[in-house]
């Protein structure tokens, strides 16, 4: 959301801007085996986890080592799917391919959410409709969740 060409796109999503501060510490996790006590110790001060997957390359070793600390610390993930510039204009991926792309990584975190189960956690699948799920591009600075993207095109349609 850092940046939108098109400040009418802004105006078609209703949000609360006043009162909703968020200080955000970005905890990068390197692919790199030595770091795993690192990132433990960070998440044990963070209140949320914002799990980013490349939408070309999904779920990879460390993301699944990433998401199994944040849910042995009792932390919701939420998923970023990254990158999506680069499938459609790099690699010029089809729409059904993108979206196959989408499901796989949705399915993949999943598949280890449940792996690592937690009753006191409880259900913590990720799923676009409920707003755990975005997607966007880090490089251009653009993101959106199913419920805007749907918020937006229903005003612009008039349904």
């Amino acid at each position: 959301y850092a940046h939108m060409a098109d400040e009418d796109d802004l105006k078609d999503i209703p949000q609360k801007v006043e009162g909703n501060d968020f200080l955000i510490n970005l905890i990068d996790s390197p692919g790199h085996v030595d770091f795993s006590s690192e990132v433990t110790a960070a998440l044990r001060v963070t209140d949320g986890a914002l799990v980013v997957v490349d939408c070309v390359e999904g779920v990879c070793v460390q993301t699944e080592t990433v998401l199994r600390q944040a849910l042995g610390e009792r932390i919701k993930p939420v998923v970023i799917v990254n990158k999506v510039d680069r499938a459609l204009l790099e690699l010029q991926v089809s729409k059904e391919d993108l979206y196959q792309s989408f499901s796989r990584t949705i399915e993949s975190v999943n598949v280890v959410i449940s792996t690592y189960f937690d009753k006191i956690l409880g259900d913590v699948q990720v799923q676009p409709y409920k707003g755990s799920v975005a997607f966007g591009s880090g490089l251009h600075g653009w993101g959106f969740t199913v419920r805007q993207f749907a918020v937006k095109y229903a005003k612009k349609f008039g349904v």
